[in-house]
């Protein structure tokens, strides 16, 4: 995983790389967990952009590592909070 400029790069199990923009780097300092949103800019058959939210540790070299999903219900509904808070401008 590299992060350079708001950008994201991520290889695949292909070993092929990937471009992604990081739209939000937010951490929940409840449980002292990194998360990163961010986009290949692709639209789903909706019209909506595309996102992703995976957990992260931050290396001592600022780079985001151990690129983890978000999986569980508790850390879904943080993150939609924190977007829909976004959404309405609150």
């Amino acid at each position: 995983e590299i992060m350079k400029d708001n950008t994201l790069v991520l290889k695949d199990s292909s070993g092929n790389k990937h471009e992604y923009r990081i739209l939000l780097d937010i951490e929940d300092t409840t449980n002292s967990v990194n998360y990163v949103i961010y986009t290949d800019d692709l639209t789903n058959k909706d019209g909506e952009m595309v996102c992703y939210a995976s957990t992260y540790v931050l290396s001592p070299k600022g780079n985001m590592t151990k690129l983890k999903p978000v999986e569980t219900k508790e850390e879904f509904d943080f993150i939609s909070k924190i977007l829909d808070s976004l959404e309405s401008g609150k």
